[in-house]
């Protein structure tokens, strides 16, 4: 057995009218999320020779990132770039993301008169990544490595069965690839985790963070599914 067979129907709940202006951990959202990137390349200003104060800039090309990464001799004016920062590189793709953690209320948090931003409407949701090509349906893993990950044998993976209305496909939940995401860039869904799946991944959540293996109802359904994958078939 797996964990979308475990909890069938109810892995997933549908939330009431009025879910766009509330959220709650779990929920299922739609945004644009960034791959991390393994080579760091920049977006390096090219300054025209006949602009004296070198502080502007209309074109761009891509470098690698070297010793003077982060550390450049000018500033940016236009656009503005201060000499200790970068445009960076990055691709991003739209996909769907579950709620980890919602906006934290912070009281007199508005910082007057000073530069630095105190509150911050971010959330921080972890990537559904699909197992399968949406355009071919051709899976993009190997097949018990799927299992596996239905097996909860990976900490940092949930399996997601599909979910229509949300989610095209089969997908694999990255708690490994949390991301903050402003909240109007936020595309609610009205879907969420169900009560029962919730605790599973918050309990996830804490076995992946601290390391520690204390019996919770992850540990728990996670002992039980590989117990039973690993005892001899009656037949």
């Amino acid at each position: 057995m797996f964990i979308d067979e475990w909890f069938g129907p109810s892995f997933y709940k549908k939330l009431p009218l009025g879910y766009h202006a509330k959220q709650c951990f779990g929920q299922i959202f739609w945004t644009h999320a960034y791959y991390p990137h393994e080579n760091l390349q920049l977006w390096r200003p090219v300054v025209d020779p006949g602009e004296p104060t070198k502080t502007s800039a209309f074109q761009f090309q891509i470098v690698s990132a070297g010793a003077d990464a982060f550390n450049r001799n000018y500033p940016l004016h236009t656009p503005p770039l201060k000499s200790r920062e970068e445009f960076l590189v990055i691709r991003a793709k739209r996909r769907p993301v579950v709620l980890v953690q919602s906006v934290p209320p912070i009281t007199g948090g508005e910082n007057r008169g000073y530069k630095g931003k105190f509150a911050r409407p971010l959330c921080l949701v972890a990537q559904a990544y699909s197992i399968a090509d949406k355009p071919t349906g051709q899976t993009k893993f190997v097949p018990g490595l799927v299992d596996r990950v239905r097996l909860m044998e990976f900490p940092q993976i949930m399996f997601l069965p599909a979910l229509p209305g949300a989610l095209d496909g089969d997908g694999m939940l990255r708690l490994d690839q949390l991301q903050s995401v402003f909240v109007p860039h936020m595309e609610a869904t009205q879907y969420c985790l169900s009560d029962e799946v919730q605790e599973i991944l918050k309990c996830q959540l804490q076995y992946l963070i601290t390391g520690e293996a204390l019996a919770n109802d992850y540990t728990e359904l996670r002992e039980c599914l590989l117990e039973d994958a690993a005892a001899p078939s009656s037949n």
